[in-house]
């Protein structure tokens, strides 16, 4: 009797055993049907596989869209930034100059002869806020990399009428290039400018930014000026003392 019973316990558990495994499988064929009908229910009828493949975008495509990208954000940039402007452009030298002053550990006052070497230096960094009006080619590093410079060179070299068309003009003050550019960007561009004092530079060798390479056509430029150094006498004298606290 004993054994009867063991035997039908092993039965019973071997039964047991094989529904949960039917039931498994079923449970998966069902998924498997309401899957397939899914897809095919919601995929437009007559679509091949090869149909709903993504495009990507060529070359002239993506550069297209970088030019727009790029044109928009600096659109932006200037409107959003404007009623700034008028505080930052009074403000900004007074704020650099000051900052500068926490450093320094001398106080002795420059000779004239050191202070007008000194200015002559460092004049450019005390120019006035310049704008400039231009359309551009604009070759970014991270499209081309260390070829930035080269493919600049490359549509420099191609005549005008088989280019592409250029980005559409932009105005950008100092700061603006500043921002987008890169600092130094914007005394590239004033050098690039002062260097062809009878006509605006049209096309001239690329540019480099931190963006990448800039071939450039001003349609206008108003250059900022340099402050005598008497209008500048107690910034330029602190900048002096701290530049030379940095070398003692």
């Amino acid at each position: 009797m004993k054994l009867l019973h063991q035997s039908y316990k092993r039965l019973s558990d071997s039964l047991k055993t094989d529904c949960r495994q039917l039931c498994i499988i079923l449970t998966l064929l069902v998924i498997a049907v309401l899957s397939y009908r899914w897809v095919t229910f919601i995929k437009p009828a007559g679509t091949s596989w090869q149909e709903t493949n993504i495009q990507l975008p060529n070359s002239e495509e993506l550069q297209l869209y970088i030019d727009k990208k790029i044109a928009k954000e600096s659109d932006i940039e200037s409107h959003t930034t404007d009623h700034l402007d008028d505080i930052i452009d009074n403000q900004a030298m007074q704020i650099k100059l000051s900052g500068l002053t926490k450093n320094i550990t001398i106080d002795r006052e420059p000779t004239n002869k050191e202070l007008n070497e000194f200015h002559q230096q460092h004049k450019e960094q005390y120019r006035q806020e310049s704008t400039f009006h231009f359309t551009q080619y604009l070759f970014p590093t991270i499209k081309f990399g260390a070829q930035a410079i080269n493919m600049a060179n490359k549509t420099l070299n191609t005549t005008p009428e088989k280019r592409a068309q250029p980005m559409a003009k932009v105005r950008l003050t100092s700061q603006d290039l500043e921002r987008q550019y890169g600092q130094g960007f914007n005394q590239k561009l004033v050098a690039l400018v002062l260097k062809h004092p009878q006509q605006l530079p049209c096309w001239t060798q690329p540019v480099t930014s931190k963006v990448g390479a800039h071939l450039l056509c001003f349609k206008q430029a108003n250059i900022g000026a340099i402050p005598e150094l008497d209008a500048i006498r107690p910034q330029l004298v602190n900048h002096w003392r701290y530049e030379i606290s940095k070398k003692q």
